[in-house]
């Protein structure tokens, strides 16, 4: 069937042009050859049941005439009547069905805020012109209002479709995600958009997920945690397994984990309050003592000076004592070899590694026995008497010459230069204000030559250089 308005084909079934929207003529227009035929069919009908009556019955046959006629007459207007509802029905259902007029009902309805009304009626203008992107926004918007948020969606995707770099459209539908709550429809919404100029007018939706640089798991030792998010979000973190909210404490730098057991969750929150997936990690924190460090020599009685060595582990640090005290964090930190003490002495240590893990102490016992000329009183005497003759002090109960303060000498040490035993002073100035003065050097005497002094320097690996002492 063809459109009487514009010519095109009409599909089966159809009551409208989906081309123009004309509507169908489905009641034939007056046919006065059509109603003639009636007429002559009811007559026949009449003459068949009345044309053979006898003389006597004319009289009565004649009546039955005049009721012919009369009935001929009643089917006429009655048929034409029939045709004329007929044909104002068409008429009407063919206005009914046109694109002009549902649309301007459409828009009537929503004037008049009859919802119900306004969407059958947009629904309808929308199957007639389905390329109608302002129907679609216009349909969308209705469907909003009564909260309808998918088929809301399902027209605004296709308005979208259509008219991909619309940033009104992507407004529209991106509003109606942040009433619907439905953040994950946003993020997918901006990640298949194509259109650069689209995804910097809706910046400030972007959101990504928070990242952590450690798989979850056990650990031996303590642990660096680092948070990232691709963008600009605000990262917000629990580690006691609690939900993270606004109010938990926000990421600003990396997260120690000393030994324990942690759940970290977090999320990312970005400008418009979006808030990402959550990350959950659980981590074990395990951490091992350090194995006792290792002293050479072993305990034992020598007779010529000995330096005191320990392996340190890689990132950890000794610390000794040479009394036979426990040594701690307060006590000498283990740098370069130590010389044996003098007589006996019981020298212990400790490993601190890098997460804080004490080690058991290694503990040895040493006798330095030497068999010199002298020893330590005269050693300390002859250095007493050079700072006494080069003008350092004044008397031989150490007051300083220019200072205030007086000098203590000591001596608990020896080393072994070029085959030589030389006995070790170390020289300390006690201030007035009670604080001490310790110096680089200690003074050397020659055991077998108690003549022979020098100031003697230690470099990192125990080894003295000797140079004048004035």
């Amino acid at each position: 069937m063809k459109c009487e308005k514009c010519g095109a084909e009409i599909a089966e079934g159809k009551l409208y042009c989906e081309k123009c929207g004309y509507g169908i003529q489905i009641v034939p227009d007056y046919n006065p050859e059509l109603e003639e035929r009636i007429a002559k069919t009811l007559e026949k009908i009449v003459h068949e049941e009345f044309g053979n009556l006898k003389e006597s019955e004319k009289e009565t046959s004649s009546k039955f005439q005049m009721e012919r006629k009369k009935a001929i007459g009643i089917f006429s207007v009655i048929g034409i009547a029939i045709l004329g509802l007929g044909i104002l029905m068409g008429t009407h259902l063919k206005h009914s069905n046109s694109y002009e007029y549902q649309f301007t009902k459409a828009v009537e309805y929503a004037q008049k805020n009859k919802i119900e009304e306004a969407t059958e009626a947009y629904e309808k203008v929308l199957e007639m012109d389905q390329n109608s992107n302002d129907v679609c926004v216009t349909l969308a918007n209705i469907y909003k209002q009564k909260k309808q948020y998918e088929l809301a969606e399902e027209c605004l995707k296709t308005a979208i479709t259509r008219e991909p770099a619309n940033v009104e459209n992507y407004r529209k539908i991106i509003e109606m995600y942040e009433e619907w709550g439905n953040t994950q429809g946003i993020l997918s919404l901006l990640e298949n958009c194509e259109n650069e100029d689209i995804k910097v007018a809706f910046h400030e939706y972007e959101l990504s997920d928070p990242t952590v640089n450690l798989e979850e798991g056990t650990y031996k030792d303590m642990l660096t945690i680092v948070l990232k998010v691709d963008t600009k979000e605000t990262i917000y973190y629990t580690l006691d397994g609690s939900k993270p909210t606004l109010n938990s404490p926000i990421y600003k730098r990396p997260i120690t984990l000393e030994e324990g057991e942690y759940t970290l969750r977090a999320i990312a929150v970005n400008t418009k309050g979006m808030i990402s997936k959550e990350l959950k990690k659980k981590y074990t924190v395990k951490l091992e003592v350090p194995s006792a460090p290792s002293v050479f020599p072993d305990s034992g009685v020598y007779q010529e000076p000995n330096d005191i060595l320990v392996e340190v582990p890689v990132g950890s640090t000794v610390y000794y004592t040479m009394d036979g005290s426990t040594p701690d964090k307060n006590s000498r930190k283990y740098t370069k070899p130590i010389p044996m003490r003098l007589g006996s002495s019981v020298f212990s240590c400790v490993v601190y590694d890098p997460n804080g893990k004490v080690s058991q102490i290694t503990q040895k016992e040493y006798t330095l026995d030497l068999n010199t000329t002298y020893e330590s009183p005269e050693a300390i005497s002859a250095v007493r008497n050079l700072m006494i003759n080069i003008g350092e002090m004044y008397d031989l109960e150490g007051h300083a010459i220019g200072l205030q303060g007086t000098f203590s000498l000591n001596c608990y040490e020896a080393t072994m230069v070029n085959g030589k035993i030389y006995l070790l002073v170390t020289k300390r100035l006690n201030n007035a204000d009670g604080t001490v003065t310790d110096y680089d050097y200690k003074y050397a005497v020659n055991a077998a030559d108690i003549g022979e002094i020098s100031k003697a320097y230690v470099n990192s690996e125990g080894v003295y250089r000797f140079e004048a002492p004035y």
